[in-house]
This record gives C-alpha cells, structure tokens and sequence, in this order.
C-alpha cells in the first residue's frame, strides 16, 4: 500500500520523448500517472499539443493528451520532481543531467534509460546516491513527431540501484514501470548494463559502418565473424574489470571465441548469430540511423567505453577500436557507410 502510494503521488519529469520515452510516456499516462515531456524538438512538441502521443502496439492504438515543453526552462516555476527519466541518446545525457538537478525535489533522484554506461558521466554533476539505472529490453519507434510504435515481441525492463540494494524508491520505479512492460528489479545492474553493451557494441557498430540491418549483417560470415569477435573483446574487458556479466538481449556465453575451436564448432557458432537476428532482421540500429541523418552516434558511449576500459586494464581491444576509429570518421566526413568498412575490419582479426 504505502508503495502504491509513493509511485501514484510522484512528480515525475521525462526528458527525451523519442521511440523509448514516447512509448514509456503514453503508457504512464493512460495509466493515470501525469509526467511532464520535455523534447529538444519543437516538432514533436507542436505535434503532440496538437494530437497527443499516437501510440501504436500490437493490442490497440490510442491518442493520448500530455504536457509537454520544448525546455526546461518552459516548466512552470518553482515545480520540482520526485524523479526525472533521462531517455535522450548518451550524447546529451551529461548536459541533460546538469539541467535537472534544479528541478529536483532534494530527495528527488534521475533515472537513466541510455544504452551504453553512463552512470559515471551523470555522476559528474549529480551524485551518485541520486542515479538509478534501467536497461532497456523492448523496441520501439518513433514513425513521426509524436506518433509511436512498438517494434519487438520481447518486453522488459531491468532496474536497478548502483549500489546493488534493493530499496523502496527502486521498487516504487518498478511499480510505475510496471504500466509500460514488465520489470525485473536488479541486485547486479552494472553486470545488466555490460550484457546489453555488447550487443550494442557488436549491432550498432557494425551495421552503422556497413549500413546494414541487423538481418543483412549476421547474413555474412564476415559479418558473423566481427560479431564475434566483438563480443569477445567486451566480455575479456568485463573479466578484467571484475565485472560479473549477467545476460541482457540475449546470453552471451555462445559467442565468445575459443581459439580451441576446430572448424566445424566454428561454423556452428557462427550459425548461432545467424539464427539470433531472425527475430529482429529489420532492425536498424539507432547509430546507423543517426548516420543517415548527418548526427552524432553514441559509439563514444558504446565501442568507445569498451576502449576505455581495456586501456584501463591494460588489455587489447583492436576491432572496437577500430569501430570506434571509423565511426568517427564517418561522422568526420572523411569516410563513407559501406559495406567495404566491413572488410577492413576484418584484416584485423586474421
């Protein structure tokens, strides 16, 4: 009861309101709960005054009405919130987090939905005893300004406290949650957080380089291969972190590389990435649709942290570093989406 209560009276401030956010918005809203949106983008702004958020799942479709600003600096003076969900891209979450804080209640505490790790960048202009972290294990997107659909059959969230506990301001979160999709409260987010990085790192990488579905990258064994190898490297920087992986997307343990291996369990490993996009062959990763649009990716946050943290380990880590290296350039102008980026990568792994 006394949770009821905490997450039915909560104030709650959602920043970023594309696939994800829109999604966990709508959902919140028709459960009875009233966020505030914030969007940086006045499209979407003007589109859901005009008609609410559109959502759109496999069961119904609804328009929803909701508040919503383009700024911060828009919300009504002197409102503060119990919780701000921080769903923008990695890239501007550190600027995001540091706007916020004002409009915290002072127990009041943010929550990040990115992919990648970015809890220790908040926790440069918000304390760490403020942030909670989600991982997110549903798709979604945003087919217009505030209109919004559900992409994947597989729904859940993962929540959890930095520290590990299980306290009551997490298991209010997981019962507001719990009007979006499923949620599994965490003693191990970190180790959750890891397991979803290497599917990003392998999946958002690649494809943007190639500019490729998740479908048309695993179709190719050099494809295959480079996932592989991927996976590999972020699971040796995990270990070397005392990180204890937990599964998140899909298990991990079929896709790290044993040099042991004869070629026929080569080839039946590489079968396995093949198989594992069948439920998701149209997907295409976020980093390669910023790319499309001439924006900045989260690599840095993604195959870039991976670098930063085998750097820190003293271990090797050469084909992300090499995504990370090549995105950049993309992003430069000095390099082009191609399947070639592809073959390059793989000169390294002979």
């Amino acid at each position: 009861m006394m949770l009821d209560a905490m997450r039915d009276s909560q104030h709650i401030l959602i920043e970023g309101i594309g696939g994800i956010g829109g999604v966990i918005a709508a959902e919140l809203i028709r459960a009875g709960l009233q966020p505030t949106l914030i969007t940086s983008n006045p499209a979407i702004t003007d589109a859901i005054r005009r008609n609410g958020l559109c959502l759109h799942t496999p069961d119904y479709s609804e328009n929803v009405p909701a508040e919503v600003f383009t700024s911060l600096d828009e919300v009504p003076a002197g409102r503060v919130y119990d919780a701000a969900y921080l769903v923008m891209k990695a890239n501007g979450v550190i600027e995001a987090a540091a706007a916020t804080l004002p409009h915290l209640k002072p127990d009041g505490y943010v929550v990040s939905f990115q992919n990648g790790l970015v809890e220790d960048a908040i926790a440069k202009v918000i304390d760490r005893s403020r942030i909670l972290s989600v991982s997110v294990a549903f798709g979604s997107n945003m087919e217009a300004p505030g209109v919004y659909r559900r992409t994947t059959s597989r729904n859940m969230l993962y929540i959890g406290e930095l520290d590990g506990r299980i306290t009551p301001r997490l298991q209010a979160l997981g019962h507001t949650l719990e009007h979006v999709v499923p949620v599994t409260l965490s003693t191990n987010i970190t180790g959750i957080l890891w397991g979803k990085l290497m599917w990003n790192c392998a999946v958002s990488g690649l494809c943007a380089l190639a500019g490729w579905t998740l479908g048309e990258l695993v179709a190719t064994e050099t494809g295959q291969i480079l996932f592989l190898h991927i996976y590999t490297e972020v699971i040796d920087t995990a270990a070397a972190q005392g990180i204890t992986l937990e599964a998140a997307v899909v298990d991990y343990q079929p896709f790290y590389l044993d040099a042991q291996l004869d070629s026929t369990a080569q080839a039946a490993q590489r079968q396995i990435v093949a198989d594992l996009a069948i439920p998701y062959s149209d997907v295409k990763p976020s980093s390669l649709q910023s790319l499309e649009r001439g924006r900045q990716t989260e690599t840095a946050f993604l195959n870039g942290y991976v670098v930063e943290q085998a750097q820190a380990a003293g271990i090797s880590v050469p084909v992300n570093a090499a995504v990370t290296r090549m995105i950049g350039e993309i992003e430069a102008g000095t390099r082009h989406i191609d399947p070639a980026n592809l073959d390059e990568l793989k000169l390294l792994v002979r």
